[in-house]
């Protein structure tokens, strides 16, 4: 039995949804939370579509969000967990080569890894606004049509976020 072209972009719409409202909560404990959600709802979606660097990408995504969630305990506290994901992100296009375009999963991957990294959340929200093209075309090439969509959405949703935390001038109270 296959899975129905529509479901397949619904799964995908869902995990994107839940990826760029948990943006604007502002926290970062949250963010990581629900970046789990996604990249479960994700690894299914783009394994359904058989764009397999997808599914790699987002399958490293799980550890690297719990990894994240915890850096500020000894343990996960260490730059070599940084440098592993990284890596990962970097190799993963590679395991799952089609093409070029899915260089653009991994460097899109890369920026986020640093942005749930760092724990400045100004960083955060702009490396999440950088990644978003390069996210946006390779769902494109691999017709991830629901995810392409929101992307655009999610682009918006960033730039709101950068806007609202980080470039909006609040007077000063006297």
């Amino acid at each position: 039995m296959s899975v129905p072209f529509w479901l397949i972009q619904l799964i995908g719409l869902t995990g994107s949804v839940i990826a760029i409202t948990a943006l604007q909560s502002g926290s970062r404990k949250k963010i990581l939370s629900l970046q789990v959600l996604c990249c479960v709802l994700w690894v299914v979606h783009y394994s359904l579509l058989g764009a397999w660097t997808g599914a790699l990408i987002n399958c490293l995504g799980l550890g690297r969000a719990v990894v994240c969630s915890y850096n500020d305990r000894r343990w996960a506290k260490s730059p070599l967990w940084l440098a592993f994901f990284l890596v990962c992100y970097a190799v993963s296009p590679l395991l799952t080569w089609d093409g070029p375009y899915c260089l653009l999963l991994g460097g899109a991957m890369m920026l986020t890894t640093v942005a749930l990294w760092v724990h400045d959340m100004r960083l955060t929200r702009l490396l999440f606004l950088l990644n978003s093209p390069l996210v946006l075309l390779y769902n494109l090439i691999a017709q991830s049509y629901s995810c392409a969509a929101i992307e655009v959405v999610a682009l918006a949703s960033f730039a709101l976020a950068v806007w609202r935390f980080d470039i909006r001038k609040r007077p000063c109270k006297t």
